[in-house]
Parts: C-alpha cells; structure tokens; sequence
C-alpha cells in the first residue's frame, strides 16, 4: 500500500532542514547557487512573504519529500508557485498534492493569477499543470556568457557610468527598476523595502549594481549578483533595464557590457541571465556579447476568478 503524502505549513523551526530540502529538490546543492542556513532566512524574509502562511513541506512517514512557496504579489494581483521535488517518492504523486494545497492557499489571496515555471522538456510537469487548469503563457530563455575578454565600454556624449551608493541610491534603484519593467510581463512593482533587502543578500555586491546616468537622471541600470558570494565563479545577471524616457538611443548594449565587464573583472568566469523570448531586441544584443541559450522553461498561468 503506497505511504500517504502530508503537507504541512512550514515553520521557523524547520529553517535548517527546509535549506537542507531547497538545495536539494531544485539540484543546487553543491554548487555556486546553494544556499545556506543564514542566506536562506533572509530569503524568506523577503517583504511580502509571509513563511508560515505561504511555504509548505510535504512529507512521507516523517521525510521530507518536497516544497512549495506561494510568493504573493499583490500589486498586480498575481501570486508565483515554487515547487520542487526531493527523494525517491513519486514525484507525480508529490507534485500533486503540493499544487493542490498551493492552489488552495492561493485562492484565500487577493490575487486574480496564479503562475509557475517548468522546465520546457519537462513534459510530466506540463501535463500535470494542464491537468489542474494551467494554461502556457510564456517562454523564458536562460542565457549564457563564457569567454576571456570583453569590448570596451563605449558611452555617447553626456552619458556616464557609477556604482551604486549604500544609503544614498536606494530610491534611485527603486524607481529605475520600477520605471523600466512597468510594462513588462509578470513585473510587480517593488517597494524600497523589498530592494533594501535584497542588497543586504551575500550575493550583492554595491559595486556590482550599475547606473548610466545622464546629467542627474539615471538612465539604465544593471544589477549583477555572484550566488556564490565574493569569489565566486558564476555571476548572474539579475535585473537590467533602460528608463522609457532613454529607450531608442543605444544604451542596452552598454549597460549589459557594463555589469559584463565588472564580473569579469572580480573573477567571474561565466555569466547568466534570464530572458523572455518574445523579446527580441533583447535576443539581439545578448547574442552580440556572445550570449548563447542553455535551457528554455515554460510559465503557466491559473486564472483564479474564473
């Protein structure tokens, strides 16, 4: 007779065993991306989430066999599914019973969606997600940098380069994030706060978060993290974007050159980053940097007030 699988709300106590559980269910542990115990309740302190309401462990005769976070967004009405299995229970089965619980506390949200991403080969994933009523939404591309020299930087007139300043650009980097992915899919606005604490991560570097400014305006900006803290190997692009008021005069390329060239020169010695495929300029000039694709993932979307 097969063991039945419990879910369970996650709870401060489980904080070591939950790292132990992350790492393994999303295959990081033992690599650059791997969290740690302090890494990892910073992670779940991020504002907005709330972990005892909204992460759950299932489990089989008392081992943990899988996780689930439900991250709310509530400015755009929408909440984001994590799911990963670990152990050699079925993962069907597993899958199962956290996206139902899932769904579930999603529908107590004020939120309209409900979003998750799957591998694009993953087709049990897929067909389970169809199964409880997803739908496919989008497709996302994770890019890749390796190499051992980068093109110099190059700025039109009355266009310069800066580091990020702790204590003084927190609302610059607030708005600039905000103000170029306000129309862009899956973006909630993030509040000072929300930015405040993701800097504070061992993966942020304040040199390694770029502005391009124009006279007092920032124009662009490139925040680069390494996963592994300083010293790591991997870097990653983790937001880019060109104020709407500066897009149309070339500043893409050098803002993404920018961040490129400042992992490089810490050591990095390759370079993520993450993409929407429907974007095409953007293909474009990761492409001429020496971008390749490495793996595509699926976002599937459950409407909720349907």
């Amino acid at each position: 007779m097969p063991s039945k699988i419990s879910v369970r709300p996650f709870t401060w106590d489980d904080l070591p065993r939950w790292t132990d559980l992350y790492n393994n269910a999303f295959r990081i542990a033992r690599t650059e991306m791997e969290f740690d115990v302090p890494e990892m309740r910073l992670h779940l302190s991020l504002p907005g989430l709330d972990p005892e309401r909204d992460c759950f462990i299932a489990q089989v005769s008392g081992e943990d066999v899988g996780l689930a976070i439900i991250w709310p967004e509530l400015p755009v009405r929408r909440a984001v599914l994590q799911m990963g299995v670990s152990g050699a229970h079925s993962r069907q089965a597993t899958e199962t019973t956290l996206l139902e619980t899932a769904v579930s506390r999603a529908r107590r949200l004020p939120v309209s969606v409900l979003h998750t991403q799957v591998l694009s080969e993953d087709d049990a994933g897929s067909r389970l997600l169809h199964d409880h009523g997803f739908l496919p939404v989008r497709r996302f591309a994770t890019m890749r940098w390796r190499g051992d020299s980068l093109p110099n930087v190059e700025l039109q007139e009355a266009f310069s380069l800066r580091s990020f300043k702790p204590g003084i650009d927190i609302q610059t980097l607030t708005h600039i994030q905000n103000a170029a992915f306000e129309d862009s899919w899956g973006f909630s606005p993030n509040t000072v706060e929300q930015i405040e604490a993701r800097i504070v991560s061992k993966s942020t570097t304040p040199e390694g978060i770029l502005f391009i400014t124009h006279c007092d305006d920032v124009a662009a900006y490139n925040w680069t993290v390494r996963p592994a803290g300083p010293g790591g190997k991997l870097g990653r692009v983790a937001m880019t974007g060109v104020h709407p008021k500066y897009r149309g005069q070339g500043l893409s390329r050098p803002t993404i050159l920018a961040g490129m060239k400042w992992l490089a020169s810490q050591g990095v010695e390759v370079i993520e980053l993450e993409m929407d495929t429907s974007n095409l300029s953007a293909a474009r000039v990761y492409q001429s940097l020496g971008f390749e694709k490495v793996s595509e993932t699926l976002w599937f979307e459950l409407r909720l007030d349907d």
